[in-house]
């Protein structure tokens, strides 16, 4: 009898797809990205900082990220010595490519040019400013804050060293399941504003001042 009713059990199972353990779970996955400056909060304009040359060529790159970063799972910092990756939340596309897209766009943006070269660039490609960053920290809290901390080199058209700094920027993530993605957003606007603002300093004492053209940017301080 116990093997008969075995056997009905089993038929039925059979009929019922959800009951067979091989069959497709449902995804549960839920991706995010970065957004730039143009797709955010837009920047609070401020009168134009004149300079005879307003289409200027930046180079941006090499960024240097941390390996833990270069994955596709959500981070978060659990402690200074633990990490939790997500088993559900995910980057749209690995968070190294992620921050450099919208770092690009945000320059862009700042600096009002299109001139924009990725790394690594042609040899023979004119670039009037060179921007590296090396990220040392990306990533959300576990008590509800992001932490970026980033360090930047802006060299000349020849690689030379102008200025170096370091940005630290933290924010309050919201509520929603976007929060941490825009608390990082923000972040990485506060770097590109300051790194933007020190490029207009480097331009204004090498070029100078004409009143016809003009190179804008975005409402800014520096926390250097």
């Amino acid at each position: 009898m116990r093997y008969r009713t075995a056997l009905i059990v089993l038929s039925a199972c059979a009929l019922l797809t959800s009951c067979s353990p091989l069959d497709p779970q449902p995804d549960h996955s839920k991706f995010f990205i970065l957004t730039p400056l143009a797709d955010g909060a837009a920047p609070v304009s401020t009168p134009a900082v004149a300079t005879s040359n307003p289409s200027l060529t930046l180079g941006i790159g090499p960024i240097d990220f941390p390996d833990y970063l270069r994955r596709l799972e959500v981070v978060t910092r659990a402690s200074p010595n633990q990490l939790d990756l997500s088993a559900e939340k995910r980057w749209g596309e690995p968070l190294d490519k992620d921050f450099t897209r919208v770092f690009s766009e945000n320059i862009s943006r700042l600096l009002n040019t299109q001139q924009i070269e990725k790394y690594p660039w042609p040899v023979r490609t004119h670039i009037d400013y060179q921007i590296e960053v090396n990220v040392q920290r990306f990533e959300t809290t576990s008590d509800g804050q992001s932490q970026l901390t980033a360090r930047w080199v802006i060299k000349d058209g020849t690689g030379a060293d102008l200025y170096a700094s370091e940005t630290s920027a933290s924010t309050q993530v919201g509520p929603g399941e976007s929060g941490a993605s825009a608390a990082l957003s923000s972040d990485l606007a506060t770097l590109s504003r300051e790194v933007a603002d020190r490029v207009i300093e480097l331009h204004r004492r090498q070029v100078p001042l004409n009143t016809t053209d003009s190179l804008r940017v975005g409402d800014h301080s520096s926390r250097t």
